[in-house]
């Protein structure tokens, strides 16, 4: 009996140990939004296959804190739910109180105002940790608190449009998801370039990620160190996507942005690219790109040019050889064009990493990946397009994003400014649909290209689509 007893007071002990250690956890997250600077290699030049380091498996880095309170995940998982299945939407109830994390602020500290217990915020935190982790709430996150059949509620932003919904039934969290009902606003600018595209767009009200896709879609044609005068022609529609309820959930995040259609106009050219089956076309129904994508992943934002800059962990001014593209954790890579894979393993300061051989003495390099995707080895072919890894913050590397590099016979070469157009081209049936859906733009296309330097207009998808017809 005495030793019953000793057994049952050593197991409650260690829960309480377990939940504090989980509380200390997030009382060390950080609840300020954390900036994701460009990295690079520290010693690595051009890409070699000379050494042969161990093939080091792909795993998502961890702190100490975070390896600890995993491993005691299982002591609580009876009083935790971690399946999280999606249900219907259903608005938030008047009677929702939202509650806003605060720069320096703890989800425990703010949690703990409104009355929970330390160890319902612990249980809490390990029943969201692969959904939303706590720890990682930026600053500016709200949070809906809230009564449902008596039980509490607590509610938060996943992606945008997705609202994850904590309910505390008994001693466990139930977790799920909905989504969001949305709406998509279609904007439209004209823009004559005074001083330089980027400047100038963003002026007029253009959005910065808009302005990037732009730059990263014409640089195919245009070199914008060389080619781009003061009365040159900018036009750009973009589409994006809000929230018609709970607003106040994703008030922090960034609203999704998609280019749909770019004019750039000089001396020289006239270029329209065409958004159709996710990338860009001109007219002709060419594909709006290289024959090595510049852009080897969806929805990323570059972060980082070729060139001179100082290296954000090394601390000096030193080349960067490629350009840097941030996007969550996972975003799959896909292989710039068609090639041979020459290596795919750790490689030292790019960490888990990706070298391709394509024709015409091309080589591309895929930097600082979690993990490679199936099959993908050496003296493997791949085709432009397909997935090679997923991304993520191995070796040099101060935040997760992908690090991109191009070799011609050696000799680095910035991704941005290859001219080399790709030969894909649609036909049959697509070249059919994408030659009706240029149609059907005419009308809009032309009135855009009647406004003046700065003026815009906003105007709903379905607005849109009746003029279309």
């Amino acid at each position: 009996m005495a030793l019953n007893e000793c057994q049952s007071g050593y197991r409650m002990k260690y829960t309480l140990w377990a939940l504090i250690c989980v509380a200390a956890l997030l009382q060390q997250g950080c609840s300020e939004q954390t900036a994701v600077p460009a990295t690079e290699p520290a010693e690595q030049a051009t890409p070699s296959t000379s050494e042969k380091p161990e093939r080091v498996e792909a795993k998502p880095q961890k702190s100490a804190p975070t390896q600890l309170a995993s491993e005691l995940v299982p002591k609580l998982r009876p009083e935790t739910t971690e399946a999280t299945a999606e249900q219907p939407f259903r608005p938030l109830s008047e009677a929702a109180q939202l509650i806003t994390l605060k720069r320096g602020q703890t989800v425990s500290a703010l949690l703990s105002r409104q009355g929970f217990s330390s160890r319902e915020i612990a249980t809490l935190a390990l029943a969201l940790k692969s959904v939303v982790p706590l720890n990682k709430l930026q600053a500016g996150s709200v949070l809906a608190l809230d009564q449902v059949d008596g039980q509490k509620q607590i509610s938060l932003a996943g992606e945008y449009a997705e609202r994850v919904d904590a309910t505390l039934e008994g001693d466990t969290w139930r977790v799920t998801k909905s989504y969001v009902p949305t709406r998509t606003e279609i904007a439209e600018h004209a823009v004559t370039i005074s001083h330089s595209l980027y400047g100038d767009a963003a002026n007029a009200g253009v959005p910065g990620d808009v302005i990037n896709s732009a730059l990263l879609a014409l640089s195919h044609f245009i070199d914008f160190q060389r080619q781009v005068y003061e009365g040159n022609r900018f036009e750009v529609v973009f589409e994006r996507t809000l929230v018609t309820a709970d607003e106040a959930l994703f008030a922090h995040q960034q609203t999704p942005l998609q280019p749909t259609y770019l004019r750039f106009k000089n001396s020289e050219d006239d270029l329209r690219l065409y958004r159709f089956a996710d990338s860009f076309y001109l007219e002709d129904g060419r594909l709006a790109e290289s024959f090595l994508l510049k852009t080897p992943l969806n929805g990323a934002r570059l972060s980082s040019h070729y060139g001179q800059r100082k290296h954000p962990l090394l601390g000096y001014t030193r080349m960067h050889k490629g350009i840097d593209f941030s996007a969550p954790a996972g975003t799959p890579i896909m292989a710039a064009g068609n090639a041979t894979v020459k290596r795919a393993d750790w490689y030292g300061s790019y960490g888990n990493a990706v070298v391709l051989q394509h024709d015409d003495g091309y080589e591309t390099l895929y930097a600082h990946l979690k993990g490679f995707a199936p099959g993908i080895q050496p003296g493997v072919k791949v085709a432009q397009g397909q997935i090679i890894g997923f991304l993520g913050n191995t070796g040099l590397s101060q935040a997760r994003h992908l690090h991109y590099e191009v070799y011609q016979h050696g000799k680095s070469v910035n991704p941005l400014a290859l001219k080399k157009l790709s030969t894909v081209r649609l036909d049959g049936e697509l070249l059919a649909q994408f030659d009706a859906y240029v149609s059907g733009l005419e009308a809009r296309t032309l009135r855009l290209s009647r406004l003046a330097s700065g003026d815009s207009s906003v105007y709903s998808a379905r607005e849109a689509t009746a003029e279309s017809r």
